[in-house]
């Protein structure tokens, strides 16, 4: 398999523009998740790796093969791309059985017949498929149809595999088991897949690194998902990854409040060394509330639910609703604060941020008329 390196990529449409100066290299042998709220420009930047939008600058590179450079107007066309894809509606074709299927792309380069049935054979053998090599995908579940989908990506020998939301059309239970999977075979494989989505949890579980991108197209972080949990680039980050709690933070000279309708003094330990944070926004992820008889901050708890692997809470903390999780080794450890009842809390690794500026509202003309584009092409 090989890297994939775009720079300084620029992508429009119509006079909006998507992506500028895109820049991002991700190594061989490694699973990338690129994640983002919708319109990000994710998509965008997938079909110019795919050879199916052109951009106005820029380079892209798989390996050692220029795939696209405005500079030197190379532009490869895209069945000459070598990379595989995965669509999260699986797209396989309805009346071809599954070795049909995942022989297309070898009856398309016009591949001998033995080779054919053999590389389509092995696809299977990667996926765990051989025994439903007879079947057509009316007789498939859905997570069997999107192994199929997988298989043909693979059969190619593809540089790079690019999977496109492929586990959204997936119950709760089978999109776990193909987060497994796509795990496996990329391990098995040594595969360089560039997986997109805006679901941060099947991100997590799934990459070796993440590539944030703000609504705006541009990459804000690019790292091991445990670095941007813990050392998160800026508030969109921090905001996006997980679920999280703002506090309003008053005060001055090293003396600081939580503004929360009451007032109620800011723990030391948690100031940031030499930061004015006055008008500032604390941070906290949901587990990393704790509670703790002996701090001063004091919340009620008005709802808790057992979700089975955690407990859920929502707690009043002055006017200030504050939502909390504690998983079941805490649960145990110190016991489960009950709803209407009185309980301190404490901060682990809180952050520190300017205030969200106010959303622009988008009117109902203009919102008319951006133009919407799929991986397939124009959305209506």
């Amino acid at each position: 398999m090989a890297n994939v390196r775009f720079e300084n990529i620029t992508v429009g449409y119509g006079g909006h523009m998507v992506l500028k100066d895109f820049s991002l290299e991700v190594e061989s042998g490694q699973i990338v998740c690129l994640v983002g709220p919708s319109g990000c420009g994710k998509t965008t930047l997938v079909r110019a790796l795919l050879g199916l939008n052109k951009p106005e600058t820029g380079s892209i590179t798989v390996g050692d093969r220029v795939l696209f450079d405005a500079k030197k107007r190379i532009n490869i066309p895209a069945e000459k791309r070598n990379i595989g894809i995965v669509f999260q509606d699986y797209a396989v074709w309805p009346h071809m059985t599954v070795i049909e299927n995942v022989s297309y792309p070898l009856k398309k380069q016009r591949r001998p017949k033995d080779e054919i049935h053999k590389r389509a054979m092995h696809a299977l053998e990667q996926v765990r498929m051989t025994e439903y090599a007879n079947h057509l995908p009316s007789q498939l579940s859905g997570g069997q149809q999107q192994r199929v989908a997988i298989a043909r990506a693979l059969v190619t020998d593809s540089d790079v595999v690019v999977m496109d939301e492929p586990i959204t059309n997936l119950d709760a239970k089978l999109r776990e088991e193909m987060l497994l999977e796509i795990r496996m075979i990329q391990k098995r494989l040594g595969a360089t897949i560039l997986y997109i989505t805006h679901d941060q949890q099947s991100a997590l579980q799934l990459c070796d690194k993440m590539a944030i991108m703000q609504p705006d197209g541009s990459l804000c972080q690019f790292g091991t998902d445990e670095d941007i949990i813990l050392n998160p680039a800026n508030r969109f980050v921090f905001e996006f990854i997980g679920v999280s709690n703002f506090i309003p933070v008053t005060g001055s000279n090293g003396k600081y409040f939580l503004d929360c309708g009451e007032k109620f003094p800011l723990p030391q330990e948690l100031v940031p060394a030499g930061g004015n944070i006055e008008g500032k926004e604390l941070g906290v992820r949901l587990n990393d509330v704790v509670f703790d008889n002996k701090s001063s901050l004091k919340a009620t708890v008005t709802s808790r639910v057992f979700l089975g692997s955690e407990y859920n809470y929502f707690l009043k903390l002055g006017q200030k609703e504050i939502r909390v999780q504690q998983d079941m080794l805490a649960a145990r450890l110190y016991g489960t604060p009950e709803a209407g009842k009185e309980t301190g809390i404490t901060f682990i690794n809180p952050h520190f941020y300017d205030p969200k500026p106010p959303e622009k509202i988008v009117s109902a003309d203009e919102g008319q008329k951006k133009k919407k584009f799929s991986l397939f092409g124009k959305g209506k």
